[in-house]
């Protein structure tokens, strides 16, 4: 079975008829596991620093809140959390910050060369823009993934969304990525302050045109310290319309439902993802200060003011739940491999 081509009209029509969503979910999930097949990843996240230079009004690790107490996690630090995660029988190591300089490129080249020397392990980076010459160092060193979400297509938004920056810019560094060798990784947010149908189909559209290797899908979720603290969040039903719209036109793209999904709904969220949106990914943060710290909740590496840090374990309940098992591999680009499952 080939991926789904979707032209406009039909992913606006399928992202405003709320009342038949459940035919589309049942389409999702059966390309889904056609695709890819019901082994999911488990990715665990090292959440190693919230310093950023940049002033996102959606994240609470923007420039100018200065209420959020910051951290760095050391080299060493950093290493030993990506040994934990492999010694805990998980084949990726995702490796995210803000925007932060202090990390120089011959930092994090240590980082990964280290993480790799250790464990047999697939290295993702989501860093934010760095330099080309970084980015080749990093590929180089051993990080064979990046994930760099464009969080949306609309230019005018994400103007005014990123203050500061342009979208042009954005999808000029995810193209690099690529030229680069790297298995690019993009994503989304759902249900940002002005967003329109519109704009969720331009999403859409730019999955199926650029076919990434990696996809994640969040929700909008106000955080307390930021300019956007008295905005609704997310329509779940919406967010997982999305979700299922995108396994139709990416086919065997690996699809994340981020934590940011069980903080929207607890309960149902990343279970519906990977049931009805055809997600195939969870990514359980495996910070070990946010684990161990009774203030974790100030510690604050968090995009939302009380979102939850899903565990492995919680993240292996959800799969269990959901009928999955656990892919054994590193979980490289079915794109890249040519594979169908």
């Amino acid at each position: 079975m080939t991926m789904q081509h979707l032209q406009r009209e039909d992913i606006l029509d399928a992202l405003r008829d709320a009342d038949n969503q459940a035919a589309l979910f049942a389409e999702a999930d059966r390309v889904r596991r056609d695709r890819v097949g019901d082994a999911a990843q488990l990715r665990g996240v090292v959440h190693f620093a919230n310093h950023c230079r940049c002033n996102d009004l959606y994240c609470g690790l923007m420039r100018d809140n200065d209420r959020c107490e910051r951290f760095r996690m050391s080299e060493d630090e950093i290493v030993d959390t990506a040994l934990a995660i492999a010694e805990a029988g998980l084949r990726t190591v995702v490796l995210q910050s803000g925007e932060d300089p202090h990390y120089t490129r011959e930092m994090l080249c240590s980082i990964i060369e280290r993480i790799l020397d250790g464990a047999d392990v697939a290295i993702t980076l989501s860093l934010g823009r760095r330099s080309r010459e970084d980015l080749r160092a990093f590929r180089a060193a051993g990080a064979e993934r990046y994930l760099m979400k464009h969080e949306t297509m609309n230019p005018e938004l994400y103007a005014r969304m990123r203050p500061g920056l342009k979208l042009e810019d954005r999808l000029a560094a995810i193209r690099e990525l690529r030229e680069l060798g790297f298995q690019v990784g993009v994503g989304n947010i759902v249900g940002l302050p002005g967003q329109t149908l519109e704009d969720l189909c331009a999403d859409v559209l730019f999955f199926q045109d650029f076919q990434p290797d990696m996809i994640n899908i969040g929700p909008f979720i106000p955080h307390a310290q930021t300019p956007l603290r008295d905005e609704p969040a997310g329509d779940v039903e919406l967010m997982l319309r999305v979700f299922a719209l995108t396994r139709l036109v990416t086919g065997n793209t690996h699809m994340a439902a981020a934590n940011t999904v069980a903080t929207l709904d607890p309960d149902e969220g990343q279970f519906r993802a990977l049931t009805q949106g055809g997600a195939n990914v969870l990514m359980p943060n495996c910070n070990p200060f946010l684990q161990s710290r009774k203030d974790k909740i100030e510690y604050e590496f968090q995009i939302t003011t009380n979102k939850r840090y899903v565990s492995v374990d919680e993240a292996r309940r959800v799969l269990e739940r959901a009928g999955r098992t656990v892919n054994p591999g590193k979980g490289h680009s079915l794109k890249m491999q040519g594979e169908a499952i």
